[in-house]
């Protein structure tokens, strides 16, 4: 009985002995690192979702193809209209009618090959984050905060703006 237990205690120790761990600390500052390039890649991808435009530079120069930036940012925006439908920008600025049309082609054509169903997508030359507000509008709203400023009566009979100050 005491050779048995001697001889279990024996192996079990020569076990143990062998199941050393070798756990490889990572430094915190490289966690942190790590944690903070996460954060900055979903802001960068819910920035390019938000603005779903290609500008120029997101092609090679004079060419209908995509450089890596335009490829990187169509696999962002593929992956969102996969699941939600929604317009793409595609900035002609100064190109030619023929090479726009075949940017928006080829874009049409990769969005297709990534499964994505073009029906659902308004490809068109509009500005970046939405159509934006018509200078009209902008217009009409200056106008009428315009009227709701106070103004008061000065002693010739003149109306004159009353500034509003900031305490602090």
């Amino acid at each position: 009985m005491k050779l048995s237990l001697i001889l279990m205690t024996s192996l079990f120790c020569i076990l143990m002995v062998g199941c050393d761990e070798n756990v490889e600390r990572i430094p915190e500052r490289m966690i942190n690192t790590k944690l903070v390039d996460s954060l900055n890649d979903i802001a960068m991808k819910n920035a390019i979702i938000s603005q779903h435009t290609l500008y120029p530079y997101h092609f090679v120069e004079d060419a209908a193809e995509l450089n890596k930036l335009g490829q990187r940012d169509l696999v962002i925006l593929a992956k969102h209209f996969m699941e939600h439908p929604g317009c793409l920008n595609i900035r002609r600025n100064n190109i030619a009618a023929d090479l726009y049309e075949a940017r928006v082609r080829l874009v049409r054509d990769k969005l297709k090959e990534a499964g994505v169903s073009t029906e659902r997508i308004d490809i068109s030359d509009g500005m970046p984050g939405g159509s934006g507000m018509a200078s009209e509008k902008i217009v009409t709203i200056l106008e009428n905060e315009q009227q709701k400023i106070p103004r008061a009566k000065t002693t010739t009979g003149q109306s004159t703006e009353i500034k509003s100050m900031e305490l602090k």
